[in-house]
């Protein structure tokens, strides 16, 4: 009787001693860590941008993404109706608007969309692709949503 008591004792030992391991391991894991409540949802910067492209013309409007996310461009209005355009977005040097992403027959609704990593200085360029308007002029708007 005395060996089973024995070894009732170290079995209970042990397993107060694993209980408290467990328990030391479990109270380290519900560290409730830094407050991960999101902050209030930025709201997307909605710019619209217009002009007049003549033969072998071009405009360039440059903008500021003051975070990083999703930029989108759109062609909102063209006049005359049915005409096309070279419809870029890019990034902007401060002179030189250095496309990234390039449709070289833009329309009405045509949109281009990139994100970006971090803030940038980005543009939107219009411009005559290879002398097309010969014999009009195009009035565009278009309208960039960026964060």
């Amino acid at each position: 009787l005395v060996s089973g008591e024995k070894m009732f004792r170290s079995t209970v030992v042990f397993l107060s001693r694993a209980s408290l391991v467990a328990l030391a391991l479990f109270a380290a894991a519900c560290d409730n860590g830094p407050d991960l409540t999101p902050g209030p949802t930025p709201v997307p910067v909605t710019e619209t941008f217009t002009g007049t492209i003549t033969l072998n013309g071009a405009i360039t409007h440059p903008f500021e993404a003051s975070r990083a996310g999703v930029t989108r461009a759109e062609i909102t209005a063209i006049d005359p109706s049915g005409s096309f355009l070279g419809f870029e977005m890019g990034t902007w040097s401060g002179a030189v608007c250095t496309a990234v992403l390039s449709n070289p027959g833009g329309t009405l609704s045509s949109v281009l969309s990139a994100a970006t990593q971090s803030p940038a200085n980005l543009c939107v360029r219009l411009n005559d692709p290879n002398g097309a308007l010969t014999d009009k002029n195009v009035t565009y708007t278009v309208t960039v949503t960026h964060p």
